[in-house]
C-alpha cells in the first residue's frame, strides 16, 4: 500500500487551508497505521476523526470562497457535496457493522486519491480570489494578535 502524504507541491499558501489539509493527511496516514494493526476500534475511531474533520474543513473553504465572491463558488461547493455524500455512505458503513478494515481501505483509497486530485486542481483555482481577503484580513489579525 503507497502511502499517501502531505506533499510540499499541494501547499495553496494559504496557511489555514494548508494546515486543514496537512491535518487531513496526518487522519490518512492514522488510517494507514489502523489497518496495518488490524485494530478495529482503532479504525473505526480514526475514520470517524477524518470524516468528521474532513466536512468541517468544506464548509470552512466554502465560507472563504464565499467571502472571497469566488465566481466559480456553486460549481466547487457541488464537488463537495457530492463528495459528502460520498463520505456520509461510508459512515452508514460503519454504523450497519460492515468490517471497519474494509470501510477503512475504501476512504483511504477514495477519500485520499480524491484529496490529492481536489487540492491539485479545484482547489488551486480559488487560490487568487481567497489570499487578498485573508491578508490583511480577521485571519491574519488574528493570527498576528496569538502568535506576534
Amino acid at each position: 500500500m503507497t502511502p499517501i502524504s502531505w506533499d510540499r507541491n499541494l501547499e495553496l499558501g494559504i496557511d489555514a487551508i494548508d494546515e486543514q489539509h496537512k491535518r487531513i493527511f496526518d487522519y490518512l496516514q492514522q488510517v494507514d497505521h489502523a489497518i496495518a494493526t488490524g485494530d478495529k476500534q482503532e479504525v473505526e475511531s480514526v475514520v470517524n476523526g477524518l470524516l468528521d474533520y474532513t466536512q468541517s474543513h468544506l464548509v470552512f473553504e466554502e465560507g472563504l470562497m464565499e467571502k472571497a465572491e469566488y465566481p466559480a463558488l456553486e460549481a466547487h461547493r457541488q464537488v463537495h457535496q457530492a463528495f459528502a455524500g460520498r463520505i456520509q455512505k461510508l459512515r452508514e458503513e460503519l454504523d450497519k457493522g460492515l468490517d471497519p478494515l474494509g470501510v477503512a481501505r475504501k476512504i483511504r483509497s477514495d477519500l485520499g486519491l480524491w484529496l490529492l486530485n481536489h487540492i491539485k486542481r479545484d482547489d488551486q483555482d480559488y487560490v487568487p480570489y481567497v489570499r487578498p481577503i485573508l491578508e490583511g484580513g480577521w485571519l491574519s489579525r488574528w493570527k498576528q494578535k496569538i502568535f506576534g
